[in-house]
């Protein structure tokens, strides 16, 4: 008797808590909203660092052109 009191106990505050969780749900719009938000923030991070990577790499090889071309002009120099 006492588990079964119990256990209808539980059960209705289960129902209760369940049951107050059903307006926090999203709509399907709301919820891609969301997504999309989220995926926009993200490609801008990923443009942003391929961004950053790709500058840093063509600035070091801009660097390692100009410096072959000084070692040509010197060595050319001394002939």
């Amino acid at each position: 008797m006492k588990k079964t009191v119990l256990g209808m106990l539980a059960g209705a505050a289960l129902m209760f808590c369940m049951s107050s969780c059903g307006e926090k749900l999203l709509t399907q719009e709301q919820f891609d909203a969301e997504v999309q938000k989220i995926v926009d923030a993200g490609r801008a991070d990923v443009e942003n660092a391929a961004n950053a990577q790709c500058d840093a790499e063509f600035e070091t090889r801009v660097q390692e052109r100009v410096h072959e071309l000084d070692m040509e002009a010197a060595a050319a120099d001394q002939q």
